[in-house]
């Protein structure tokens, strides 16, 4: 399999992009964290609840009481959402 330079430019950056954004995560978890109500307003009411329903979308309460907010992780609704970058996709399914 050969790719050409820009392919492997684009690469680089997404695989970095990436890179950086699992190292913020795991720098600051609270940062990837994303209320109920948040994330009704970014992903749609619809969308959020049927994933939730299918068991695709987790959460977790922020407290130990049952009135204590429902929290979502950012990266995992991003990915349900749009899944991942395509350039890290044909990367991770070739080197099967």
């Amino acid at each position: 399999m050969e790719i050409e330079i820009w392919e492997l430019n684009n690469i680089i950056k997404a695989a970095a992009k990436a890179a950086v954004e699992e190292f913020r995560i795991t720098q600051n978890p609270t940062s990837d964290e994303i209320s109920e109500a948040q994330a009704f307003k970014i992903y749609g009411t619809g969308w959020l609840k049927h994933q939730t329903t299918i068991g695709a979308a987790k959460w977790k309460r922020k407290g130990a009481y049952k009135n204590s907010p429902k929290i979502y992780s950012r990266s995992q609704l991003n990915e349900l959402k749009y899944g991942i970058n395509p350039l890290l996709q044909a990367i991770h399914t070739s080197n099967k």
